[in-house]
């Protein structure tokens, strides 16, 4: 009997004891669970919210190709749904954090705190380096599109260089964002690019050094000839069709001729539309 009033006892004194533990944690608890849901509620306010107010910027983006840019990303939403999914989040960890400190939990909640100033700067790094890289492809683009068809290979070059340039800064840019020393990579990329550009323009200096022969020559001639003279130059004969940048387009009785411009300064170009003592050579 003695042995059965001793676990009697026991039973309620842990009863009691666990009555007491959850009348000092209920409230706590209580509010825990009231600020979770008030930060839910608040979080998914805020998303919508967002959804609704970036409209705007949900056009804009398809009208800079955003899905066409980040298709290669694998990224499947837009910009406004990215945002107000990163806002949902932010807000539903600050309520955890909250919800945490309620709950007496300084190592959880001084965890989640850290995380919280963690996260606007890993979310700017971001934000900068899709920005960059809607920036870089819509520059490429650009320049492809405005290069002639004559030259849309050296088009097709410089717009991959600019295009790999503004990548490597906005990715140098995201790095310093989440504090990342970048210095010396900085000073790396610069230098590679530096010595890049001048191989390319050593290359292309060379390269067009006949095209800038012509350009000139083609510039001087304008002023001794017109169009409609006769001239004979070499075994061309013929009348004088029209100016292009870098030669002189000739109409003879085979056809239309182009002749480069230095031509008329390396041999023998007569006039021959003019009196005999009128003849000139250039």
């Amino acid at each position: 009997m003695e042995q059965i009033d001793s676990w009697h006892s026991t039973i309620l004194n842990s009863l009691s004891d666990v009555g007491r533990m959850l009348g000092a944690y209920l409230p706590s608890l209580l509010g825990a669970i009231a600020v979770l849901i008030l930060g839910w509620l608040l979080a998914r306010g805020v998303q919508a919210l967002i959804l609704r107010l970036g409209e705007g910027l949900d056009r804009f983006a398809s009208r800079m190709g955003w899905r066409r840019h980040t298709r290669r990303l694998a990224v499947q939403h837009t910009p406004a749904q990215i945002l107000s999914a990163v806002m949902f989040w932010l807000v539903l960890l600050l309520a955890l954090t909250l919800a945490a400190d309620v709950l007496g939990l300084p190592g959880l909640a001084s965890g989640l705190g850290k995380l919280l100033s963690v996260l606007p700067a890993l979310f700017g790094a971001i934000t900068i380096f899709l920005v960059g890289f809607l920036f870089a492809n819509v520059v490429r683009e650009a320049i492809v599109r405005v290069s002639s068809s004559g030259h849309a290979a050296r088009g097709i070059l410089v717009a991959r260089l600019l295009h790999g340039l503004i990548l490597a800064i906005s990715a140098l840019i995201a790095l310093g964002q989440l504090g990342v020393d970048v210095s010396l990579l900085a000073a790396l990329i610069m230098i590679a690019f530096a010595a890049l550009m001048l191989a390319i323009a050593l290359a292309f200096g060379l390269g067009a050094r006949g095209t800038v022969t012509n350009m000139i020559a083609a510039h001087y001639l304008r002023r001794v000839y017109r169009i409609g003279n006769r001239v004979r130059i070499g075994d061309i004969d013929g009348e004088v069709l029209e100016f292009t940048p870098t030669t002189v387009l000739i109409e003879t009785e085979e056809g239309v001729i182009s002749v480069p411009a230095h031509w008329f300064e390396q041999q023998a170009a007569m006039r021959v539309d003019l009196e005999p003592n009128d003849e000139m050579e250039t």
